[in-house]
């Protein structure tokens, strides 16, 4: 500081601070720079770096797309796919981001009612269904109800309503609502009872337990913006509902609305329940460069379409 006679005192003291606190910074960057690497410490005892929590499991990560290390063999066994728990699903060599899927599907859809419907796992080979399709048990109370033909000695002297089915045999058992009490809504189905959502209006359909106005009403809609139903489950993509519902409704083999794609705009096809707005641009921009879109497989070549959402549109789409 002696060397600068041109400076104040002032102006002396702050160049000493400004002196030290550099001093300060060499000194941590070299200690901070001398210290192990976290990222080694945390591989060596199995914990994941990537900020996703730790991964116990002996699998493959994200990247690894469920595949296994040869020295760790997966296992094959009889499972449900609606209670088995993480644990179970990893033995059986699903991956952990398959797991997550199985999780997620359960928590919006419900459950898996029939074992084609666990082949929807995302990144399920065939290899992988050819090994544990045949092992998938679905416990009898997720199953769907079948329904049997009604007697004919039943039918006669009733007058039933059109859109009911009355699958029992026992002629002891209670009737079928009358036209009355199915117009007043005062009434709810008994077991072995169904009514055909493709037909139903509102006021039938509130007469399924666990349906009541805004349920029935947001089902109607839901129909007609789709074209009408091919599978009973469409019907709990309308509105969150309780599994049950399901064992009260039926599905009549009548031809749904279709859509023709190479006529409608990006905002009419967005219309359609089962097609987006990605979607909707990827097939506009096909027919402006390439014409006219002529089959199903043309369509699931195009970006933005999965499997599941070819098989989901294949009913209501024509060329």
């Amino acid at each position: 500081m002696k060397r600068l006679p041109s400076l104040t005192s002032s102006q002396r003291r702050a160049l000493l601070v400004i002196e030290w606190v550099l001093l300060i910074g060499i000194i941590v960057i070299a200690i901070w720079q001398s210290r192990p690497s976290p990222s080694l410490s945390l591989v060596g005892r199995g914990e994941d770096t990537s900020g996703k929590g730790i991964n116990t499991s002996p699998y493959k990560g994200e990247a690894g797309r469920g595949s296994l290390p040869e020295e760790i063999p997966f296992e094959t066994f009889p499972f449900d796919p609606n209670t088995a728990d993480s644990t179970t699903l990893l033995r059986l060599g699903l991956s952990p981001w398959q797991v997550r899927s199985i999780y997620r599907y359960r928590a919006k859809h419900g459950r898996y009612h029939k074992p084609e419907d666990f082949k929807r796992v995302p990144g399920m080979t065939n290899e992988q269904w050819e090994r544990l399709g045949p092992q998938v048990r679905i416990d009898k109370k997720y199953q769907y109800i079948a329904s049997s033909p009604t007697p004919s000695t039943e039918e006669e002297g009733k007058k039933e309503s059109p859109t009911i089915n009355n699958d029992r045999e026992d002629t002891n058992k209670k009737s079928l609502p009358t036209e009355g009490e199915v117009a007043r809504g005062s009434v709810k189905l008994s077991a072995g009872q169904t009514i055909d959502i493709n037909t139903a209006d509102t006021t039938m359909l509130k007469m399924i337990p666990g349906i009541a106005s805004k349920r029935a009403a947001r089902i109607v809609a839901y129909r007609k913006a789709l074209g009408g139903f091919v599978a009973v489950e469409q019907a709990m993509e309308a509105i969150e509902m309780p599994d049950t519902v399901l064992q009260y409704m039926t599905v009549s083999a009548i031809p749904v609305t279709k859509i023709n794609v190479n006529n409608l705009s990006v905002q009419q096809m967005m219309k359609h329940p089962y097609l987006n707005f990605y979607q909707s641009k990827a097939i506009f921009e096909h027919r402006r460069n390439n014409g006219n879109l002529h089959s199903i497989e043309e369509l699931s070549r195009l970006n933005g379409f999965k499997p599941t959402d070819i098989d989901r549109l294949c009913p209501y789409l024509e060329f």
